[in-house]
């Protein structure tokens, strides 16, 4: 059995359909999406069932999307390592292969690709800031840290790894637990868990959950098999997903305002809106789609004649 999940509360259940659908429009691969939540469900959803961890439905090609309520009260990023702890172990332990995705990412290419990446190591995909020397006086500090608790350092790598994507088979579950050991080595020095970072790179911790997994990648006994930021749509490449930076998420976006303001559509605002509505998942109605589409039009025909100065 193939196993997504992802994460998500408030708006970010926009991401969750347009994830989904992107999924479903790009080969389906897995069978199941176990979706960590807090907060409300939408109304928009179709009619729930109640599941043996939470609320389900089946989407007419058969694909489980299963809705489980997350624990614990730090920012949603740093729960990750613990929520794949508990997806590998306690919900769904009988999987093959378990693949994350952020919530407001959308696939772009064909989804059984991962299930032939995920089949020579560990999943992962280099961060938009990719370059972090084996040398580099953070990851060093890494080292000692992991040392300190006793924890052997296995490989050094020269790339920093972004978190928003992991996979993982049954048998490298043993990485899940290395990040989460990592995470609370970190934890402990990183500040305010209720926010995504408080710190700057110049910090040991920037980020505990991302930090930790690039801390996780070094101490683990197992394979990884990695790809650089081209994956997540980061620069010109070999995409498989599309990760838009920053606060200002897709569906946050007044394009004609951002046009205005010098901000460009970026092709990660183009695929949610062409994904985030289906026929079982449809958050928006058609006319508010219609509205984005044709105001995302309408900025990359008028890019071509107006650009801000700085």
């Amino acid at each position: 059995m193939v196993v997504f999940t992802t994460l998500a509360e408030n708006k970010y259940f926009y991401g969750v359909s347009a994830l989904i659908n992107s999924i479903i429009n790009n080969g389906t691969y897995a069978d199941k999406i176990v979706v960590g939540y807090r907060g409300n469900l939408p109304q928009w959803l179709p009619q729930l069932t109640n599941s043996k961890n939470g609320q389900s439905l089946t989407l007419k090609n058969g694909f489980i999307i299963d809705f489980v309520e997350l624990e614990g009260n730090l920012h949603m990023v740093h729960e990750k390592p613990k929520w794949f702890n508990h997806l590998s172990n306690v919900l769904e332990p009988e999987a093959d292969e378990y693949f994350f995705f952020d919530s407001d990412i959308v696939l772009v290419n064909r989804v059984s690709f991962f299930g032939e990446w995920v089949k020579q190591g560990v999943a992962i995909c280099e961060d938009v800031n990719y370059d972090m020397s084996a040398n580099h006086p953070i990851r060093k500090q890494w080292i000692e840290l992991a040392r300190n608790d006793s924890y052997k350092i296995n490989q050094i790598p020269s790339r920093y790894y972004n978190s928003g994507f992991l996979g993982w088979t049954k048998e490298n579950k043993q990485f899940i637990s290395d990040w989460n050991n990592c995470s609370q080595i970190l934890m402990q020095i990183a500040g305010d868990l209720t926010k995504i970072r408080v710190n700057d790179r110049s910090n040991v911790v920037l980020s505990a959950n991302q930090d930790s997994l690039n801390m996780a990648v070094m101490i683990t006994e197992k394979q990884v098999s990695t790809i650089g930021p081209e994956a997540m749509g980061f620069h010109y490449g070999f995409r498989l997903m599309l990760h838009p930076l920053g606060p200002k998420k897709p569906w946050n976006v007044n394009f004609i305002i951002a046009f205005l303001n010098g901000m460009l559509p970026r092709h990660a605002d183009i695929e949610f809106w062409k994904n985030v509505n289906s026929n079982e998942l449809k958050p928006f109605s058609f006319f508010y789609i219609k509205r984005k589409v044709y105001a995302l039009k309408f900025c990359k025909i008028m890019s071509r004649f107006y650009s801000r100065k700085n």
